[in-house]
């Protein structure tokens, strides 16, 4: 299994799901808050880092090479792309991040699970003063599972080539 999927597997034991209140069923166990955290921000790396093996797989030929050219890629920078891409406005019936540049609508909620899952990993790391609600912390879990299913449903069209090629180029251009 790939790094990325390890991690949301890891995230998901680490805040099993909130059972629904109108099932009688025992108690769940006693999640302690560190574990909650610790399944917040696994989740977001389970996202960075299937961004990032998507973004290696079809950039770099090499496959010797992609561990050592995906340490190009850095959060805030990836942030900006997703950012970018979670704005996307409907123009003459397409969703277009620029003009004459139409993407999946499945992009646009990635970008936006990107940006709100990394400042959840920001806050769980190191807003410890707040308490980490179990139903909070199921819901960033969530978040990056359906970032997933969203890229499996968009990978194949071409505007999830761009969207990876730009994320790898905001990177590594010194201008951005």
């Amino acid at each position: 299994m790939a790094l990325h999927d390890d991690l949301l597997a890891l995230a998901r034991r680490l805040v099993p799901p909130v059972p629904p209140p109108p099932a009688p069923v025992p108690p769940p166990p006693v999640i302690v808050e560190a574990d909650l955290r610790r399944g917040v921000s696994t989740a977001y790396y389970a996202l960075f880092h299937l961004l990032i093996h998507e973004a290696m797989a079809r950039i770099v030929a090499d496959p010797t090479l992609r561990s050592r050219v995906s340490r190009s890629l850095e959060h805030g920078k990836m942030k900006q792309v997703c950012q970018e891409y979670s704005g996307a406005t409907v123009s003459a019936g397409v969703l277009t991040v620029r003009p004459g540049f139409a993407i999946a609508p499945q992009l646009q909620d990635i970008g936006t699970a990107f940006v709100d899952l990394q400042q959840a990993r920001h806050d769980a790391d190191y807003d410890t003063a707040t308490p980490l609600a179990h139903a909070d912390a199921d819901l960033k879990v969530m978040t990056a599972e359906n970032a997933f299913l969203d890229w499996t449903a968009c990978q194949a069209d071409p505007s999830s080539g761009v969207f990876l090629t730009d994320l790898f180029l905001k990177c590594v251009l010194k201008r951005s």
